[in-house]
């Protein structure tokens, strides 16, 4: 029976969940994870400005690298044909 007197006593010191306790570490601890969690999310933006800006860098890059393997292909046909008409004289 001095097992449940002890019961009873430690559920007598529980807090209810309701009050605040002001030195509880769990507390400071939930603020610390707020600010972490900001902190971890303006990282985070701040990667993926910096992905965006190079998305868009290399669609650029991508872009040009058509543009001149068009412009090569247009070259080498003209090449192509200049050499066929001076052959057929």
């Amino acid at each position: 029976m001095a097992g449940q007197d002890e019961t009873k006593h430690n559920e007598d010191e529980v807090a209810p969940e309701n009050d605040v306790d002001i030195t509880d570490p769990e507390q400071d601890n939930d603020e610390n994870m707020s600010e972490e969690y900001y902190l971890l999310d303006t990282k985070l933006d701040e990667l993926n400005t910096a992905l965006d800006f190079l998305e868009k860098r290399t669609d650029d890059i991508h872009e040009k690298l058509k543009e001149l393997l068009q412009s090569n292909r247009s070259i080498r046909e003209e090449l192509r044909n200049e050499n066929l008409k001076s052959i057929e004289k």
